[in-house]
């Protein structure tokens, strides 16, 4: 869905950034946010990024269901072992919202690469993968269970689909709000 996203926006956002471009070219006071055609081209492309979150949580609610139910209540297939199945059953629900929140960080990946939003990614991905380590590490020197290593995913998780879809939807209607208040 990550690749659908950076297929289908780029059609949206190259013409935008060259008729932008070519506006602040004629006229160095030229307002992007007060144009209706910027404004018309960016809620289109949020229209489809939208539609592209809707698929990703439907196909990731199906997804993350299935599978959490394997080591929940069909530890079987997994192993034979009886303690072994004992151990995987509270690991479902971290393995139900690492695999759920898989889609929106996919979508809003997908997305901000589209709008060339490079540095705000990397940034995000910088933080999260700077954080995780010392976090495991914290588990394993306390002694940590494998649940809490799990979690850890999860919360890895989490937090990049939350910093991703804040960007992508929250932040903009602060804007909008922002430059109502102006005018």
């Amino acid at each position: 869905i990550s690749q659908t996203a950076q297929t289908f926006l780029p059609a949206f956002t190259a013409p935008l950034l060259d008729y932008i471009a070519k506006q602040k070219s004629r006229d160095e006071n030229y307002d992007e946010g007060a144009d209706e055609k910027v404004q018309e081209w960016r809620q289109a492309s949020q229209t489809v990024a939208t539609s592209l979150m809707a698929l990703g949580l439907t196909a990731a609610t199906v997804v993350a269901s299935t599978v959490s139910l394997i080591p929940a209540f069909f530890g079987n297939l997994i192993t034979s072992d009886s303690v072994v199945q004992q151990a995987v059953k509270p690991l479902a629900r971290y393995l139900w919202i690492g695999a759920f929140f898989w889609a929106p960080v996919a979508v809003c990946e997908g997305v901000l690469l589209a709008r060339r939003e490079l540095a705000f990614l990397a940034g995000v991905y910088l933080l999260s993968t700077a954080l995780l380590p010392p976090a495991l590490l914290q588990v394993k020197f306390r002694g940590g269970t494998v649940s809490q290593v799990w979690a850890c995913f999860g919360v890895f998780q989490v937090f990049r689909a939350s910093c991703f879809t804040f960007r992508l939807w929250v932040a903009p209607l602060f804007s909008k709000k922002k430059s109502a208040k102006t005018e």
